[in-house]
């Protein structure tokens, strides 16, 4: 039990340096650096080594004990940052996948239908002019061009950006919202209501993946995190490589966000079609051979009294 708990505390320790402490260390480097430096002597690295030369010679930090202080408050510091980002990880994922459409989202809203429609109206125009094309070639006996190339091309802009007309305010959250719909339209079965049954019945190395990506996409939102801190440090400090780092670091967080629901989705969807009848069977559903309409209105009856119960 005890070689147990401590390889379990050196896997913390390490997790902590790695995701928290590591970042941390260079939140804080640039919060000192983007001070000193400011916007007019950003990149001046002789300034830089001045400043770097005057710390080092500082005979408050040759002494044990002023060292020693010095490194206590930057590991403090870079502890703090790594909370604070990790906390506004997880706001930054509420945001990219909000619980629901309040008032703030509906601009968003409007704007990603506003999106959608150009891209469907392109489609449907192409469809229709393809169509009109075909039946004056069928009328003059000669073969119709073939713009299927185009038509796909067309269909699959519309349906990457949204399989439907948008309702929600993220790219994010119509795709998870899109998986939803999917297994209402194939079982009659509300995913977020029959999830957690099936999330524990669910195969452990099915968990595992869908866990790893779900620890992929949390990474992603600390990442971007991380991107709006050093943004705030350089409208603080006016040191602007702090921004186009944090730019950068927005970018790679919302890219892997994006990636990391992209592949999740299709995990949750396969892992409903794979226990959904193992699930009603628990429940104390009979469920032979398919998952029939009637087979759902029992479970849902199950989850409600359930719910009711307690």
């Amino acid at each position: 039990m005890n070689t147990f708990l401590q390889e379990l505390s050196k896997k913390a320790a390490e997790r902590w340096a790695t995701v928290l402490l590591g970042p941390g260390l260079l939140f804080v480097a640039c919060v000192l650096v983007g001070r000193h430096q400011g916007f007019t002597h950003a990149l001046d690295p002789d300034r830089l080594r001045a400043y770097v030369t005057s710390v080092s010679t500082d005979r408050t930090y040759q002494e044990p004990a002023g060292l020693i202080m010095a490194a206590a408050v930057v590991l403090l510091g870079a502890a703090v940052a790594g909370l604070a980002a990790s906390s506004a990880g997880g706001l930054v994922e509420r945001l990219w996948l909000p619980a629901g459409t309040g008032r703030w989202a509906r601009p968003l809203v409007r704007w990603r239908l506003w999106r959608w429609d150009r891209r469907a109206r392109a489609y449907s125009t192409a469809e229709a002019e393809a169509r009109q094309e075909l039946a004056r070639s069928r009328l003059r006996g000669v073969a119709a061009p073939d713009r299927a190339g185009e038509l796909r091309r067309l269909r699959s802009r519309r349906d990457a950006y949204s399989e439907r007309e948008p309702d929600q305010p993220t790219w994010m959250a119509q795709r998870m919202a899109g998986a939803a719909d999917r297994v209402a339209r194939r079982y009659r079965m509300d995913l977020a209501e029959i999830w957690p049954h099936i999330w524990s019945v669910a195969d452990g190395q099915v968990r595992d993946d869908i866990q790893g990506v779900r620890d992929t996409l949390a990474g992603a939102c600390r990442t971007a995190a991380w991107g709006a801190g050093l943004l705030a440090v350089a409208a603080l400090t006016h040191w602007w490589p702090a921004a186009v780092l944090g730019l950068l670091l927005l970018l790679t967080g919302h890219r892997r966000g994006r990636a990391a629901v992209d592949t999740l989705v299709p995990l949750v969807e396969s892992t409903v079609d794979l226990y959904l009848r193992e699930t009603a069977r628990r429940l104390g559903v009979a469920c032979p051979h398919t998952f029939s309409a009637a087979v759902a209105d029992r479970v849902i009856r199950v989850l409600r009294v359930g719910a009711s119960g307690t």
